[in-house]
């Protein structure tokens, strides 16, 4: 909880990215004395409208690319159950969306489905930490009028045919607070031995600096090319050590993803970076379950 409140003041300062390194232009000194201070304020007010106005704008942009990014939920509607739970209080509403495996294919699968369950729909301590919350944002007198919202969704993706990668994403509308923020969660569950992989199940060991390296050229490389990075930054060392489990697999590609403010700020840019597996194949460790590129 502590980590998320960190999140919130973070985000609600604007996330302020690394100061640019590209000279700023330089500023004329107005020859016009007479200059009337409220045509001043106009286009400070205007200024600032616009500004919001873009934010609003490349916010949206960030989000749907996050929601309408395609998976493999239709190839695996037999192997996955989409669970729903819906909960309105006074001061809360809590509208999930999640995974489970049908158990009715492999007993198995129960691990995993333990594992969402207990992680994620623990609906006391998830009221706990809301009210939590309110004493620190909120006027505790008040509690009732000051509303938050709690959403999860996922994607899920397939490599090989016994690997299933799941991204949990969380959104989280928090009273008083200009936007919503987003942080998540990525699974990587090996379906015939019932167990979840992490990065050094997966990547050899030692091999964070040079995995940070790759992901970072692919940022430089984006903001180079005028893409939705601006205002961007790179990941630092111990950002990538707190998110270095949190990667997706399919057979083409690793995505990792970071919550907001991490790698750009709430307004714009995006939650993940893509690589490919040919790119990072010489860091992968060498266990039989290598997902196959292009089967």
């Amino acid at each position: 909880m502590k980590y998320l409140i960190l999140i919130l003041i973070i985000c609600t300062i604007g996330c302020k990215p690394k100061a640019s390194s590209h000279p700023q232009p330089s500023h004329t000194k107005a020859t016009n004395h007479d200059t009337n201070s409220d045509d001043i304020d106009s286009i400070a007010v205007f200024s600032e409208e616009n500004l919001e106005m873009h934010q609003e704008k490349t916010k949206a942009i960030k989000r749907k690319k996050l929601i309408t990014a395609p998976d493999d939920k239709a190839q695996l509607q037999d192997l996955v159950i989409n669970k729903k739970l819906y909960k309105a209080e006074d001061y809360y509403i809590l509208d999930y969306t999640y995974p489970y495996l049908n158990e009715d294919i492999n007993k198995g699968y129960a691990v995993f489905n333990t594992y969402i369950s207990e992680t994620y729909l623990n609906i006391e301590a998830t009221e706990n930490e809301i009210m939590e919350d309110k004493v620190i944002f909120c006027d505790s007198m008040q509690i009732a009028r000051c509303m938050d919202k709690r959403l999860i969704d996922y994607k899920i993706y397939n490599a090989k045919n016994d690997l299933v990668s799941v991204v949990i994403y969380k959104e989280n509308y928090y009273s008083g607070m200009k936007h919503s923020t987003y942080m998540f969660e990525c699974l990587n569950y090996e379906m015939d031995t019932h167990q979840f992989i992490y990065y050094n199940d997966f990547f050899d060991l030692g091999s964070e600096k040079e995995l940070l390296s790759i992901l970072n050229d692919e940022i430089k490389a984006a903001i180079h090319s005028g893409e939705m990075y601006y205002d961007c930054w790179e990941i630092s060392e111990s950002d990538f050590n707190a998110y270095k489990n949190n990667f997706v697999i399919n057979d083409e590609t690793i995505t990792y993803y970071f919550d907001d403010c991490i790698i750009c700020p709430s307004y714009t840019g995006t939650y993940s970076i893509q690589i490919p597996i040919t790119t990072v194949m010489h860091l992968i460790r060498n266990y039989k379950d290598i997902p196959m590129i292009g089967n």
